[in-house]
C-alpha cells in the first residue's frame, strides 16, 4: 500500500513539473501573440501598397503611325484583381481635378495581373493616353492612401 502511495506521489509531483513547463510555454506563446498584435496594428491604417510602377508598351507588332489602330497595354502593379483602369485619350477639367472625357473602362484579362489592353486610333501626329484607377476591393479601399483613387497618369504616342 506504501509502495502504490509513493507512486501515485511521483506520479503528481512528475505531472505537476509537466503543469508548469506547459504554463510556461503558453505564457510564451500569449506574449509572442501579443507582439505579433501589436505590429499588425502598426499596419492597419497603411495601404497594401506603396509602391506602384506602370509601364505601357505596344503590343501586337502596333507600330504609332498616323492613320493606323495602336494596339497597347499598360501594366499597373501591384494591382488587385477586382480593380479597374479607367483610360481615353481627352480629359476634361471638372471641379477640382481632371478628369476623362468619355472613358473605357479597362479590366485584366483572367490570370493577367495588371496588364490592362487597350487600342486606340492615331489620327493626329501625338496621341495622348490617359489612365485613372478605379479601386473596387474593399480591403482596398479600405486602406488606400488619400489621392490613389483620383491620380490621372497619361502617356504620349508620337506618330513616325
Amino acid at each position: 500500500m506504501n509502495k502504490l502511495y509513493i507512486l501515485l506521489i511521483l506520479i503528481l509531483i512528475t505531472s505537476c513539473g509537466n503543469q508548469t513547463k506547459f504554463e510556461k510555454q503558453i505564457e510564451k506563446l500569449q506574449s509572442k501573440n501579443d507582439s505579433l498584435h501589436s505590429e499588425l496594428k502598426k499596419y492597419e491604417n497603411k495601404f497594401v501598397f506603396d509602391n506602384v510602377t506602370i509601364r505601357q508598351y505596344p503590343i501586337k507588332n502596333s507600330t504609332v503611325k498616323k492613320g493606323t489602330k495602336y494596339y497597347g497595354e499598360l501594366v499597373f502593379v501591384a494591382v488587385v484583381k477586382e480593380d479597374f483602369l479607367l483610360f481615353g485619350t481627352e480629359k476634361y477639367k471638372s471641379k477640382q481635378e481632371y478628369n476623362i472625357k468619355n472613358p473605357i473602362t479597362l479590366k485584366t484579362e483572367k490570370g493577367d495581373w495588371g496588364g490592362y489592353k487597350f487600342e486606340v486610333d492615331i489620327v493626329n501626329d501625338t496621341t495622348k493616353l490617359l489612365f485613372k484607377p478605379l479601386m473596387k476591393n474593399k480591403l482596398s479601399l479600405k486602406h488606400k492612401n488619400a489621392l490613389y483613387n483620383e491620380i490621372l497618369f497619361s502617356d504620349e504616342l508620337i506618330a513616325n
